[in-house]
């Protein structure tokens, strides 16, 4: 066959299969964009799924695929086992919807429509992990031409370890492209404090090219640095790890893979009752994405939840091998623990605490017994500082002589002040010096007996302290008396007050009668501060006024003996 005629004859079937074969198929070259996502039906909230392991109780629902509690079992402390980790109303959906519209009743429906909407769930196990797969059918559509597809999400826990994987895909019998598809990641998660008046807040945190950054809900951190805003707060590039956290627990999650962004948005509340209605939330933009026809684009996520344990952010090599990405879990993990920059002293005092209770079962002893250990540490340089004021004490008749003798000559005033104290060999900066000093453990001991997991639900006297973590609480005022009906009484606050005001009377003080009028009256302001303290704190503090007074009696019969003998 010449050479020229098969060219016509393929050319001629070339265009015959142009011409035979339908439209359609050469717009599968381009995929569709769709904007709108909608969902068979409704999943029914009552039909649940639970999961369990050794750390933890995990229930699902239907609706969503959400996850409706998640129980901390600790078989090392019994108070704590069954807590759960999920505030009501407030699920761990982890919904996958999409969100560049241009339009926000899009966005709101269509993340509506994965939250509520129907999953079935396979389970299956083996000595290591169990393993939880939950399908929902989706309809994507751009104008009128509707899309199926399928979201799947799968858990994977570990039966031995507080870790779990958790993936999502999205399998499409059709080229499509998602644009900005967006996570619902997290709400804020629980307990909730048992004290409505408690200070402690609960945040969000992020890292993002090794910044770490932290969100608390409600617009305050406490002692935390952190901040939150009244709009959504937008934060670009990839992020290295995100979570959850509350006093005692967090939930740490860790793509593997690049996300484009971060955002959270605020939490919002009825102006007039201040009923929470939304609660604060992460959202991750994983950019846009294109799924290939019968190829699933999947995302995963390798995930702990459980106390704030330094140890548990270390995986050990038994549940690596199961779970071979754990190993990825990036190095600054530990900070969204939120310790503060005393976070090395704080761990050390956790520590002896943990160590006292393995002599003596009880934290409350355990913290009297490292406030004695402290003050014999510091005697030396608490002694200075009680001789020394003290001494200022003693100089104040001389000192007032001075003031009112010099008091048109500033310049003369302060040669004569100085020229005493160096006759009576006073040093007025040393009675500052041991305060700064321990001033950063000071920072350490709030933390450490304020939001220690170890003192979350621990007892200290049955039917007083019952809970270290907690204030003390001896009843309420009667609920029929005007504007203070129904208020908390703490006893434990007002007796660290009433030692501080006998300490202060004990204690010599430098400076006219107005300045010692303020310092007896500074511990009724501390009694403010104080008031919704954990109890830890407080009888910390108490104990340290005790044994204060105990130096200062010393410290005050010593100087009388010295003075007899001269």
């Amino acid at each position: 066959m010449p050479t020229s005629f098969r060219r016509r004859a393929i050319a001629a079937l070339g265009l015959a299969v142009l011409f035979v074969l339908p439209f359609p198929l050469l717009s599968e070259t381009k995929p569709a964009e769709p904007l709108v996502m909608q969902v068979a039906k409704r999943g029914n909230p009552k039909n649940q799924t639970t999961i369990e392991t050794a750390n933890y109780t995990v229930t699902f629902s239907e609706q969503g695929a959400q996850i409706t509690a998640f129980k901390l079992k600790d078989k090392a402390y019994p108070p704590r086992d069954g807590s759960n980790i999920v505030i009501p109303g407030t699920e761990s959906f982890l919904a996958p919807y999409l969100g560049a519209t241009g339009t926000s009743q899009y966005v709101s429906g269509n993340l509506a429509a994965i939250m509520y909407a129907a999953f079935t769930f396979e389970k299956t196990e083996n000595s290591d992990v169990i393993q939880l797969t939950a399908k929902a059918p989706v309809v994507f559509e751009v104008g009128k031409t509707k899309y199926n597809a399928t979201f799947v999400k799968e858990f994977v826990f570990l039966k031995n370890a507080p870790y779990f994987k958790f993936s999502f895909e999205i399998d499409s019998n059709s080229l499509l492209k998602l644009q900005n598809l967006m996570l619902y990641a997290l709400p804020m998660i629980g307990p909730l404090p048992e004290n409505t008046n408690s200070t402690f807040r609960d945040y969000h945190h992020y890292s993002h090219a090794e910044k770490f950054e932290l969100a608390y809900a409600g617009g305050g951190g406490g002692f935390g640095c952190g901040s939150s805003t009244a709009a959504e707060k937008i934060v670009t590039g990839p992020v290295d790890f995100f979570g959850s956290s509350s006093r005692f627990l967090v939930l740490n999650m860790q793509p593997l893979f690049q996300t484009r962004s971060t955002s959270i948005t605020p939490e919002h509340r009825n102006p007039e009752t201040k009923e929470l209605l939304q609660t604060q939330a992460l959202h991750l933009n994983m950019g846009d994405v294109v799924v290939q026809k019968n190829k699933p684009a999947r995302f995963e996520f390798i995930a702990y939840m459980g106390p704030k344990v330094e140890a548990n952010l270390h995986p050990s090599d038994d549940a690596r091998r199961v779970m071979p990405d754990l190993a990825k879990f990036h190095k600054n993990l530990y900070k969204s623990f939120d310790f503060g920059i005393t976070e090395p002293i704080r761990d050390i005092l956790v520590w002896a605490l943990n160590l006292l209770y393995k002599v003596i079962p009880n934290y409350g002893v355990g913290i009297i017994l490292i406030a004695l250990i402290l003050k014999l540490i510091f005697f030396p340089l608490n002694q200075k500082q009680a001789e020394s004021m003290k001494r200022m004490g003693e100089l104040q008749p001389k000192m007032k002589e001075i003031n009112e003798r010099y008091k048109n000559n500033p310049q003369e005033k302060q040669r004569r002040i100085m020229e005493m104290y160096k006759t009576h060999k006073v040093n007025p900066v040393s009675g500052c010096l041991p305060m700064l000093i321990q001033l950063p453990i000071f920072i350490a001991l709030y933390s450490a007996f304020s939001d220690a997991y170890d003192l979350w639900k621990s007892p200290f006297i049955p039917g007083w302290i019952t809970d270290l973590s907690q204030p003390d609480l001896v009843g309420h005022l009667p609920a029929g008396i005007p504007l203070i009906g129904g208020f908390a009484i703490h006893l434990l606050p007002i007796v660290m007050t009433l030692t501080q005001f006998y300490q202060s009377k004990l204690t010599p003080t430098s400076g006219d009668a107005n300045q010692q009028k303020i310092m007896l009256f500074m511990p009724f302001m501390m009694l403010f501060l104080f008031y919704a303290m954990p109890s830890g704190v407080v009888l910390y503090w108490t104990v340290q006024n005790m044994l204060s007074i105990v130096q200062q009696v010393y410290t005050n019969r010593k100087k009388k003996v010295a003075d007899a003998k001269a």
